[in-house]
């Protein structure tokens, strides 16, 4: 087989999975502009299954008086951007540490902290809501943001991409007299912006898809985010008013969606660069 036909069974493949992909897509998102006599009378495959017949915005009228939309969605907002920030920051500082820094140890916790990446969250829900309600902080923004300013994946992704960087920059900054926390600062933080938005993109998705931790500690309305409200959605006032639950799902998809857009670029050097060195 040659070159050629290789790549065209390639793209062929890769076409199958967009194609996959877009219809459940394309079927939502037709969902989100139909009544739900239209829904209901829906039946086989169609133009009409992915092209509303007749369009209406009353599905998205409803889902912003229902949930109080612009509060919660601000919420969500406010908790995923800070938690970004946050992980951006103490990651990058504990992956320089790691890759660059000697101290007792060091090996040994390194070790420890890859093990946490095998501990689910939902078998740590139980020890973090006692140790929430023992700091009083539940039903707080800080229950939501302090716990997950940090985590053992960005620190391992950072360090493998610190690792990466060339000492000879170190040793050059020393030269001219900076310090561990200059040599970080001036020389290997400018260097991560691709690792930074990569991270960050995942960070920001893990966050604003967030569910199991903000319906455990969140209990007022007024601090309630995205996930739980469409939760509230599907199982309150309008659970069988299909054309507003996916007016919700369509609006919470599209920041994510659009965030990935315009960063794709930096994700995809992000990940192709950080390499695997141990």
């Amino acid at each position: 087989m040659t070159k050629k036909n290789k790549n065209i069974g390639t793209h062929i493949i890769l076409i199958l999975f967009v194609i996959i992909t877009i219809i459940p897509m394309a079927w939502g998102v037709g969902n989100a502009f139909r009544s739900n006599e239209e829904l209901a009378a829906m039946s086989g495959l169609s133009i009409n299954t992915f092209i509303p017949k007749c369009f209406t915005m009353n599905n998205f009228t409803t889902m912003f008086s229902a949930l109080n939309f612009t509060k919660v969605f601000m919420n969500t907002l406010f908790i995923a951007l800070t938690v970004t920030a946050g992980n951006i920051i103490f990651n990058a500082m504990a992956g320089y540490a790691f890759a660059r820094l000697n101290f007792p140890g060091k090996n040994i916790i390194f070790i420890i902290l890859l093990a946490t990446l095998m501990v689910p969250l939902e078998v740590l829900i139980i020890p973090l809501y006692s140790t929430l309600r023992d700091l009083h902080m539940m039903n707080s923004y800080s229950a939501l943001i302090i716990p997950f300013m940090a985590n053992a994946f960005g620190i391992f992704y950072f360090r493998q991409f610190i690792s990466n960087i060339p000492k000879e920059l170190d040793e050059a900054a020393i030269i001219d007299g900076c310090n561990q926390f200059g040599i970080f600062r001036r020389i290997i933080f400018p260097l991560l912006k691709s690792a930074m938005v990569t991270l960050g993109i995942i960070v920001f998705l893990q966050q604003w898809d967030s569910f199991i931790v903000p319906v455990t500690v969140i209990h007022s309305k007024s601090k309630m985010v995205l996930q739980v409200a469409l939760q509230d959605l599907q199982f309150g006032l309008y659970s069988n008013d299909y054309g507003v639950m996916f007016a919700g799902i369509v609006v919470s998809a599209l920041p994510v969606i659009i965030v990935f857009l315009f960063l794709q670029k930096y994700y995809v050097e992000g990940i192709s660069s950080s390499g695997l060195k141990g």
